[in-house]
This record gives structure tokens, sequence and C-alpha cells, in this order.
């Protein structure tokens, strides 16, 4: 067989792997897992099957947060870590020039295996922020974005100069931040094609990476220990890696634009930074290519629009009616491949829920359970249909939805505090009874993983009190995790508060928290414009919390009363206008306050605003 003969079969077999790993893709967001793993279980010669295998572990983690499969993904991301190094770094190109390449691997799957290391640096960083709520797991984070930056500024420069060449400069692609930008000389070597006769893809021509112009010692070492040398690559596969690098290009950019300040400047010292805005357009462009990675680019966009960013963007309505937008076009366009497709069913209800079309979204989630065969998303969608009742206050729906929900013996722990909420308030005070003793016993034998702030409100619960009082923990609960109803809603839980917190009216009204009424009503009123009352409401929470003479342990687990008090304020001072006063009690947070509860997913609240005022500024 001659060269060229081999090179035809070769790539031949890539194109099959590629299309083949997007099937896969396919087929698994379309509900048709087993299907799908048929396709992956011949991936050990494949680098794009046994990464299509691995986005498909990842996204299963990402949803469910179980320990199985949470391990799962760790060892097959480490496994596909170990097989994309052999062949890259600079001892093992140090041997192939010496001693010779032996393993004959083409500059194209050096690419794919480069792009997909830093893939699994990327899916690294991502479960470390996910699964330890702390300091240390941002720093891991950081230290697997810092591995994944080296390898997708190479890809990425690399890619785009031949992608420029082929399609001309002026072609569309992500924006580079100045850090990243492609050096000049790179695009005027002399074999280099005009940026005004931009090569025909229906024409592939013979290509050469672009190497440093710099003469002497730095070219002749950069010539030596470039893994990847005088590639021939055509058009087809230079548009499909374009796409595929930007895929982790721009959620490298979007997760690290995320980290709060505090993990932002370790990310500086580390020498890289980030810009949500090329991010975002980086998954755009992604999300147009031929490769596997496109309708993961297109759940990377819907994730950030309908999770992440209505949870930073509290002080800026118009922000949330473009990322509805948003979001709303990425599951129009996608409609027509994924109509029946569970998790993009999910993210459609996330949709309606921010749009407070709640019907529309609990009518929504019901469909993504019936057609969903995995069953961690099964489950996020009860969760998100029980929320969506809660928010509706519609107190016996929601019981039904948690009843089921803490049948699941990793998650019981929350759903046994939620489902006794439930009851207490219904008024039925027996069962609070016995759903306490339930949360003592699985506290007490630890049979699921404990969370902290749940053990804290469970000793709430007893001894029995009255219905305002469990609907008052309820609309905490509600409120922290970012769940608050719709304006007709709020205007109940606002008479609520005011009626039932009258002493007058209700003596024996005890509060659970002190702090947490005022903190409940102040946040309903300014969402419903009444913000000078809000403003003067939630001042006062600070000087109450205060005067608590209470033990140091049960004031340190309670501190996110004042926290949150503060952070409120601020964001009603910025939509006055007061930016100053609002930037200061903003840093009193962060320098002020520590180890409450919820610290970590307010600190990236406050990282957001603090951005927005210095960009206005």
């Amino acid at each position: 067989m001659s060269r060229k003969e081999a090179h035809l079969q070769d790539s031949d077999r890539r194109r099959q792997d590629w299309e083949l790993a997007r099937k896969g893709i396919q087929l698994i967001l379309n509900n048709k897992y087993e299907d799908a793993l048929k396709i992956f279980e011949n991936r050990e010669d494949s680098i794009p099957l046994s990464a299509g295998y691995l986005f498909t572990i990842f996204m299963n983690a990402a949803m469910s947060f179980d320990d199985a499969v949470l391990t799962l993904s760790l060892n097959t991301l480490k496994d596909l870590e170990t097989r994309c190094s052999q062949n890259l770094g600079w001892l093992r190109t140090f041997k192939n020039k010496v001693f010779g390449n032996y393993n004959d691997v083409s500059p194209y799957e050096l690419l794919e295996q480069q792009i997909t290391l830093a893939d699994t640096q990327v899916c690294h960083a991502v479960l470390y922020m996910m699964t330890e709520d702390s300091t240390a797991g941002l720093v891991k984070g950081a230290w697997a974005l810092r591995k994944a930056w080296g390898l997708y500024h190479s890809a990425y420069k690399e890619l785009a100069t031949q992608y420029k060449k082929i399609y001309g400069f002026s072609a569309n692609l992500p924006e580079t931040p100045s850090m990243w930008r492609l050096s000049e000389s790179a695009n005027n070597t002399p074999n280099s094609t005009p940026a005004t006769t931009p090569v025909s893809p229906g024409e592939p021509p013979h290509l050469q990476f672009a190497e440093p112009s710099n003469s002497g010692i730095r070219k002749r070492l950069y010539q030596f220990f470039s893994p990847v040398s005088t590639p021939q690559i055509c058009p087809e596969e230079v548009k499909r890696l374009m796409c595929a690098v930007s895929f982790g290009y721009g959620l490298f950019h979007l997760c690290v634009s995320l980290l709060p300040t505090s993990a932002l400047r370790f990310v500086h010292i580390l020498g890289f930074a980030s810009d949500r805005k090329v991010g975002i357009e980086a998954l755009m462009f992604s999300r147009s290519g031929p490769d596997m990675r496109a309708p993961l680019a297109s759940l990377a966009l819907l994730w950030y629009h309908t999770v992440v960013n209505p949870s930073f963007i509290h002080f800026n309505s118009d922000d949330l009616s473009t990322s509805v937008e948003e979001a709303e076009a990425i599951i129009n366009e996608s409609n027509h491949e994924f109509s029946e497709s569970s998790i993009f069913l999910f993210f459609k209800a996330r949709l309606y829920r921010l749009k407070k079309k709640i019907d529309e979204a609990v009518s929504t989630y019901t469909k993504a359970v019936k057609y969903s065969g995995i069953r961690e998303l099964a489950v996020l969608c009860l969760h998100e249909v029980g929320w969506c009742y809660l928010m509706q206050l519609e107190f016996q729906k929601a019981l039904k939805s948690f009843n089921q929900l803490k049948k699941n013996e990793s998650i019981k722990h929350l759903y046994s505090y939620l489902a006794a909420l439930c009851h207490g308030c219904m008024d039925d005070m027996n069962m609070v009874a016995v759903m306490s003793q339930n949360i003592k016993l699985i506290e007490m034998e630890k049979q699921c993983e404990l969370d902290p702030k749940i053990s804290r409100r469970s000793g709430l619960l007893m001894p029995p009190k009255s219905p305002f009082y469990y609907r008052l923990l309820t609309y905490e609960m509600l409120y922290l995790w970012d769940s608050l109803p719709s304006q007709e809603d709020i205007i109940i839980i606002v008479q609520d508060c005011e009626d039932q917190g009258d002493p007058l009216k209700h003596s024996k009204n005890v509060d659970p928290i002190v702090g947490l009424r005022p903190l409940i009503l102040g946040v309903c009123l300014g969402c419903l414009g009444r913000r000078e009352e809000a403003i003067n409401l939630l001042s006062s929470i600070r000087g109450q919390r205060e005067k608590l003479v209470v033990d140091k342990g049960t004031r340190r687990g309670y501190r996110h009363i004042a926290a949150f008090a503060m952070y409120e304020t601020a964001m009603l001072l910025m939509k006055e206008g007061n930016s100053r006063e609002a930037k200061e009690l903003l840093d009193t947070i962060l320098h002020q306050y520590s180890s409450y509860d919820f610290e970590n997913r307010l600190n990236f609240k406050i990282h957001s605003a603090l951005k927005e005022i210095a960009a206005a500024s």
C-alpha cells in the first residue's frame, strides 16, 4: 500500500470514528442510552469514541452527584488522560526526534489527542468545583484549568491560523483575548494564502502549521520539540477541529469567569485570565459545527442561560431577559433534532420556570421524566417538579414529589427535611414529629452523605410550632435556592409575613431563626418595587443578629441571615444608583463574614456584582 493510500485510509477511518461519536452523542441526548453504549463499547483504539463515552459519563455525573457515577467519571477521565498524554509532551517529542516516530501518529491525531486532553482537564475542574464545597476544591479546579489553558492555547492558535488560511482572514471566528492574539508574523509566512483569496473547501491544499518567525535558537528549539510537524490537513478536518477546540475553549472561559474573587487571584498568579463573552461566542461557534461536541456546546449554553446566569443577575432584569431570549433561540433551533430529548426538555422547562410559567414547567418536566432513559435525569426532573409546586405554595403536591425523592438513599436527608416542612405548613404536627425522628435516625446511622446545613435546620423542627413557623423555613429554602415564586405568590408571602409577624395578632408566633422573617419580607418587598421599605427592613437585620446572646456554634451557623440581608440591601442600592455604598456592603461581607451557610453561593453572586460595579464605574 502506498503512503497516499494509507493516508486516505486513515482519513476515512478518522471520519468514521468522529461521525460515529457524533451519532452516539445524538443517541444519548435522544434518550437511547443503550444504543449509544453499543457504539462506544469498541472505543479502545479510537480517541473520538473514547471522548464521546467520557462526555456521556461526565454528563451523568454532573446531573446526579451520585458517588458511584462520580467515581466512574473520574476513572474514565484518568484513563483517557493517560492515553492522550502518551504522544504529547517534550520527552515523547525528544524520543521521536532522536529515535524516530515508531507510532506513526498523524498530526491530525495529535491535535485530536491534545484537544481531548484539554477537555479532560476542564471536566476535572468542573467535578472538583461541584463536589468540593471549599477553597481546596476551587484551587484544584483552578490548577486543572491551568493545565487545560496551555493545551487549548496551542491547539486554538494553530487551528485558527489554518482556518483563516482556508476560509479567509475575515472568517467568523470567536474573538481572541489579547493575551491569546495570533501573531501577525504567523499570518504572513511566505507560503500563506492571501486573505482576499480563500481556498475553496472542496480543494484541500497541503498545509503546514505556522511556526514562530523568530530566527536563531528559539526557532530551532520550536521546530525540534513541536509535537506537530508539517501536517497535511484538509479543510473539512480543520473546520471540525476548530469547532472541537472552540467547545473546550469556550467552556474554559465560562468556568473561569464564574470563579469567586479569591480563586481568581490564584488564577491570575498562574498566568491566565478569562472572558465570559469570548466563552459564549466560542460555544456558539462550536454548536454550528459537525463535531460531536456541537450539541454539547448547545447544552453548555442552555446550562449557563437557564441555571447559572439567573443566579448572578439578580440586580439586572434586562440581563435576565437576554438570557431567556438566548435560551429560547437555542431550544427552537435544536427542536428538529432533539424535540423529545429529555435533557433538552429539562432546559425547556427551566426556561418556563424563569418566565414564571410554572404550570408549563411542570408539564414539560413530567414529559422529560416520561422520555428519560437516565435515572439521574428523571430524579432531577422530579426534584424540579417538587420545587415548582413549592413555588406555587402547593404544599400537598410538593409533598408527593419529595416523598418519592426521599426513597433515594443518597439524597433522602434533604428531601426528608423538605417533606417535614410541607407537613408543618399543612398543620400536620404528628407527621412533623415522625419525619423529625426519621431524620435523626438518618443522621445517627449516616445512611447517606449528610448536609450540615440540613442537619442544623432539622433541629428546628421540634417541638411542634405554628404552621407559619414552618412556612418561614420553607420560604427560606425557596429564597436560598433562587426559587422565589411569581409576583402573585410573592404578594401572598408578603401578606403572610406582615400578618403573622404582627405581635398584637399572633403573640405566640416565634421566628425559627432571628432575622429570618424580615429577610424574607424585605426580599419580597424589593421584588414588588417597594425598595425604601425593603432597604429599611433589611438594614435592621444586622443589628438584630449582633445583639444575640447565644452559643458561638449556633450564631456561626445562622450568620448567613445577616450576610444575605446585606447582599440584598446592596442589590437594592445598586438599583437606586448608589453603587459606592453597595460596594462597601459587599466588601464587608467578603472580609467580615465567613463559615456560614451557602457562603460559596453568595460569594459567587458578590463577585459578579462587584464586576458589574467595576464595569459601570
